[in-house]
């Protein structure tokens, strides 16, 4: 098969990735020893425990429920089913599917192996079957909303699209934020899901938006440079 040039944004998105994956392995290091990252996790638990008026605790317990796997989960389906008629193809529900697998499988494999435990239990507690690490809810933020906004590409303009994309970190650092807040998740914790998440859109962007496409165009090169 000839090779087929790559885009810009492709190469991007994968050194985004790698560096995301990076940053999640250097964090998931980084909280089996006693250095800093676990001062700030328990620095910023003291802030948010200091900090609590009930109306606040009320709005983010609501804005932390749309981040939920069994909420963001049936949302994504929806709008999958919706871009699948208007493009009359089975892509985007499969996307949907396949992000939703790779989302489930990392979160509970990475809870399993570390084990962390939440607060408020020490910062170091490691093998106690705990759930605290990654978030899952930071992480599902961060893929459902860009997988949203990955399905609906076709219909964006350029600026629309950054637009879209900027609400997408937004919501993703307010989810985290509330986990945080809430005093259900440590800072690391949120931190390793806001990379893993990126991760992940990052890999299913080329998946979804260039694959297909080089493929085409391989083909189609084949096609015209092959025997008749």
């Amino acid at each position: 098969m000839l090779a087929t040039p790559r885009p810009r944004w492709v190469q991007s998105a994968v050194v985004a990735a790698l560096v995301a994956l990076g940053a999640f392995t250097a964090v998931t290091l980084a909280i089996y020893g006693h250095g800093p990252l676990l001062s700030v996790d328990v620095g910023v638990e003291r802030i948010f425990a200091g900090h609590r008026p009930g109306w606040l605790v009320q709005a983010f317990t609501v804005e932390t429920a749309t981040a939920t796997f069994w909420v963001a989960g049936p949302v994504l389906a929806v709008v999958s089913v919706i871009v699948a008629r208007r493009q009359r193809s089975w892509r985007p529900p499969l996307m949907a599917a396949a992000a939703a697998a790779v989302l489930v499988a990392s979160v509970s494999t990475g809870k399993a192996a570390v084990g962390r435990s939440r607060i408020p239990f020490a910062a170091d507690t490691f093998g106690d079957g705990g759930t605290s690490y990654p978030s899952g809810h930071t992480t599902t933020a961060v893929v459902v909303a860009g997988v949203l906004v990955l399905l609906w590409d076709p219909y964006l303009s350029t600026a629309a699209r950054r637009r879209c994309l900027g609400l997408v970190a937004a919501y993703a650092v307010v989810t985290g934020f509330s986990r945080m807040y809430l005093r259900q998740h440590w800072f690391s914790d949120v931190l390793a899901g806001w990379f893993l998440g990126t991760a992940i859109v990052c890999l299913l962007a080329v998946g979804w938006l260039w694959l297909p496409v080089a493929v085409r165009r391989a083909r189609a090169a084949e096609g015209v440079a092959g025997p008749p």
